[in-house]
């Protein structure tokens, strides 16, 4: 079944599994997330590792699907690309840019949870069922 779906759909089904794994984790683990991120932030060698990586991971997206030709496709687009402007971020203003994840995660962490379990569900399902 996997070898049959598009570029797309595997990204959908990947980027949706990661994103409920993590919304799902952010609802039960929501002070270890606190005390994870407040760990990421003093640690500057993980810091800059962690940048690399995943600005390498959002090239590697964008560069494996830049396409603009419908809905899914768009999704998947703009998440390649917001995955490297992220990575980019960690690198060049880690910490403006984890002010910025600190105001909207830490006080808005069960409505921000259960968003990206539902944005990673359909994302999920969309991979799966090709729509």
């Amino acid at each position: 079944m996997i070898e049959n779906l598009t570029v797309t759909q595997l990204l959908a089904t990947f980027v949706g599994l990661y994103l409920m794994a993590a919304g799902i984790g952010l609802l039960h683990e929501r002070d270890s997330y606190s005390k994870m991120l407040n760990e990421f932030r003093d640690n500057t060698a993980l810091g800059f590792v962690t940048g690399a990586f995943v600005l390498a991971l959002g090239a590697a997206m964008v560069s494996l699907h830049n396409l603009w030709t419908g809905p899914l496709a768009i999704i998947v687009s703009v998440i390649a690309w917001w995955t490297l402007i992220k990575g980019f971020c960690l690198l060049a203003i880690r910490n403006q840019f984890l002010r910025l994840a600190d105001a909207i995660a830490i006080e808005n962490s069960a409505l921000l949870g259960t968003l990206i379990i539902v944005l990673g569900t359909a994302l999920l399902a969309a991979g799966l069922v090709g729509a």
